[in-house]
């Protein structure tokens, strides 16, 4: 029960939790808001890879796990298959490593100089 916790409070704080930072930051002060400034910067445009990546990786996990379990008529052709989706999965997971800066939420009111 405590690796699933661990799980759990990981994704939160790495995947879900940016924007809680962020109230906390602008209820405390740490952050003041400038009137000048025309573009709010909680409003980041998210690129299609946030969602489709994650997606393309369960889909093909799910498709690699399916053709082991529900063998085909020669072991040629469900080789052929769990190769295709296992690299597929393989891929996108690498892609989403390559990028797991883009992937995380953070917080967004947090001053450059406050982070160094």
């Amino acid at each position: 029960m405590d690796g699933w916790n661990s799980l759990v409070r990981y994704y939160k704080n790495n995947f879900s939790d940016g924007f809680r930072q962020d109230a906390i930051d602008l209820f405390l002060g740490n952050y003041s808001v400038d009137e000048v400034e025309p573009a709010s910067p909680l409003h980041v445009k998210k690129d299609w890879k946030f969602l489709a990546l994650p997606i393309i990786m369960v889909v093909a996990f799910s498709m690699c796990i399916i053709c082991l379990l529900m063998a085909g008529d020669t072991w040629t052709e469900t080789l052929a298959y769990v190769l295709f989706w296992g690299s597929a999965s393989f891929g996108t997971f690498a892609i989403i490593l390559y990028n797991g800066k883009d992937f995380v939420d953070a917080p967004k009111l947090v001053q450059k100089e406050k982070m160094d």
